[in-house]
C-alpha cells in the first residue's frame, strides 16, 4: 500500500528536535518526583513540628499514601499513561514502611516492653494514650493493606498475594515494643532471612517479576527490617552482640543465595565468607553470653560448637573445598568437647565428648574415612570413661540414664537407617553426583 502524496496528512507529529529524548525526559521527571515524595515522606520519621499532636500528623502521612493512590488513579484512567500510575503506586509501597515506623514509635510510647531511652526531640513520637494507639494501628491496616494489594496487582498480578502478605508481616514487625538492638537483631535477621528465601524459592523463578516494576515489588518487603535495623544504629546503644548479629545474618544470607550459585570459584569463596562472618559474628556474642554463663565447661561448650556447626553447614555449599571446612569444622568440634572436658569433669563435658564422638565416628565409617571415624570413636571412649567414673564416684540418676538414652537412640538409629537403606544410598549417590558436577563445571 502506498501513500498519495498529494494529500495532507492528519495529526502526523512533525521531526523532533535534535538531541531531544521524549523517554528520557518522561524517566527523569519520574526519578525526581519519585525521589521529592519519598524525601518528603522520609522527614516524617525525624521531624517533631509544634503545632498539632503526633496522632494528628501521623494521619497526615497515612493521607499522603492515599493521595499518591488516588494520582495513580487519575493517570491510569485520564491521562491513560500506564508508567507514571505504577510509579505512584510504587510510591505508595514505598511510603507504607515509613507509615509503619512511626505507627512503631506511637505504639512503643504506650505499651513499650522495657524502659524507656533518651530520644532525640525530632524522633520522640507519643500518642495521647493507649486507646488512640490501638485506634490507629486498626485504621492503619483498614487503609493501607488494602493499597498494598493494589499496589501490588498492578506491579505483579500473579503473585501479588504472596508479596502482600510477606510485606504486610514485615511491617508488622516494626510494631513489636522493643528496642533492645538484641531482639531486634534476631526478629529483623529472621525476617530477612525468610524474605531471602521466598525471594530465591519463588519470586526470582517468576518471569513476570523480571521487569523493572517486578523487581521493586521484590525489593519492598526488605525495606521493613532494614528500617528496624537502621533505627536500632541511629538512636540506641550499639554493642557487640547486635554487631555480631548482623554479622550471622550476613553470613547466612550469603549461605542461602550460594544455592543459586553454578561457577565453584563463586561457590568456595562464597562458602568460606559466610562461615568466616558466622563465626566471627557468634565469637562477638559469646563475649556477651558468656557472662551470664558461670561454668568454663560450658563456656567453652557454648563458644566452641555453635561455630563448628557452622563452619559445617558452610561446608554444603561449598565445591572443591568442601572437605576442607568440613574436616577444620569437625577438628574444631572435637577439640571443644575435649577441652571442656579436661577444663571441667562435669556431666555437660562428658555427654558432648559421646554424642559428638559417636556422631563423627559413625559419619566416618559411613563414607570410610578411617582417620574420621578413629578419631570420633576415641573422643566418644573419653566421653564414655568420664561418665562412667563420674557415676561412679557421685551419685547422679542422671548420668546412667544419659548413657542409657544415647544408647537407645543409636540402636533406633541403625534400625531407621537399615529399613531405609536403599533410600539413603540412592540419596547419597545422588548428592556425590551432583558435587562431581559442581567441580567439573
Amino acid at each position: 500500500m502506498q501513500l498519495d502524496e498529494s494529500k495532507p496528512l492528519v495529526n502526523r507529529p512533525g521531526p523532533e528536535p535534535a538531541g531531544f529524548d521524549p523517554d528520557a525526559l518522561t524517566r527523569a521527571l519520574r526519578i525526581a518526583g519519585a525521589t521529592l515524595v519519598v524525601a518528603s515522606a522520609s522527614t516524617f520519621m525525624l521531624q517533631h513540628w509544634e503545632g498539632g499532636n503526633d496522632l494528628t500528623r501521623y494521619a497526615m502521612l497515612v493521607g499522603q499514601s492515599l493521595l499518591l493512590a488516588a494520582a495513580a488513579y487519575f493517570v491510569g484512567l485520564t491521562v491513560r499513561e500506564g508508567r507514571s500510575a505504577r510509579t505512584f503506586l510504587g510510591l505508595v509501597l514505598g511510603t507504607i514502611p515509613i507509615s509503619f515506623t512511626v505507627l512503631g514509635a506511637l505504639v512503643y510510647s504506650q505499651f513499650h516492653l522495657e524502659p524507656l531511652s533518651a530520644l532525640p526531640h525530632y524522633a520522640s513520637w507519643v500518642a495521647p494514650s493507649a486507646a488512640s494507639a490501638l485506634l490507629a494501628v486498626g485504621a492503619t491496616f483498614l487503609v493501607l493493606v488494602p493499597l498494598s494489594v493494589v499496589s501490588f496487582v498492578a506491579l505483579a498480578r500473579k503473585e501479588a498475594k504472596a508479596l502482600t502478605l510477606a510485606f504486610t508481616a514485615a511491617n508488622a514487625l516494626l510494631l513489636v515494643p522493643i528496642r533492645d538492638p538484641e531482639i531486634v537483631a534476631l526478629l529483623a535477621g529472621t525476617a530477612l532471612l525468610a524474605l531471602l528465601g521466598l525471594e530465591l524459592k519463588r519470586f526470582a523463578l517468576s518471569a513476570q517479576l523480571d521487569t523493572l516494576e517486578g523487581k521493586l515489588a521484590r525489593a519492598i518487603p526488605f525495606s521493613a527490617p532494614l528500617i528496624m535495623l537502621g533505627r536500632v544504629f541511629h538512636l540506641y546503644h550499639v554493642g557487640p552482640a547486635f554487631v555480631g548479629g548482623l554479622l550471622m545474618i550476613a553470613g547466612a544470607m550469603i549461605w542461602l543465595t550460594l544455592a543459586r550459585t553454578a561457577k565453584p570459584i563463586w561457590r568456595d569463596a562464597g562458602a568460606w565468607g559466610a562461615s568466616l562472618l558466622g563465626v566471627a559474628g557468634w565469637a562477638l556474642c559469646w563475649s556477651v553470653l558468656r557472662e551470664q554463663v558461670p561454668s568454663g565447661a560450658c563456656n567453652v561448650l557454648l563458644c566452641g560448637l555453635p561455630a563448628a556447626g557452622m563452619l559445617f553447614v558452610a561446608s554444603t555449599r561449598a565445591a572443591g573445598s568442601r572437605e576442607a571446612l568440613a574436616g577444620i569444622g569437625t577438628i574444631l568440634g572435637l577439640l571443644t568437647a575435649l577441652g571442656a572436658s579436661a577444663l571441667d569433669h562435669g556431666t555437660a563435658a562428658a555427654f558432648s565428648c559421646i554424642a559428638l564422638g559417636v556422631v563423627v565416628a559413625v559419619w566416618g565409617a559411613a563414607v570410610r574415612a578411617r582417620v574420621r571415624t578413629v578419631c570420633g570413636a576415641l573422643v566418644a571412649l573419653w566421653g564414655l570413661g568420664l561418665q562412667v567414673w563420674l557415676a561412679v564416684h557421685a551419685d547422679n540418676l542422671l548420668r546412667w540414664a544419659s548413657l542409657t538414652i544415647v544408647g537407645i537412640l543409636l540402636i533406633v538409629g541403625s534400625a531407621y537407617v537399615e529399613r531405609h537403606r536403599a533410600r539413603i544410598a540412592r540419596f547419597w549417590a545422588e548428592a556425590a553426583a551432583r558435587r562431581l558436577r559442581e567441580t567439573e563445571a
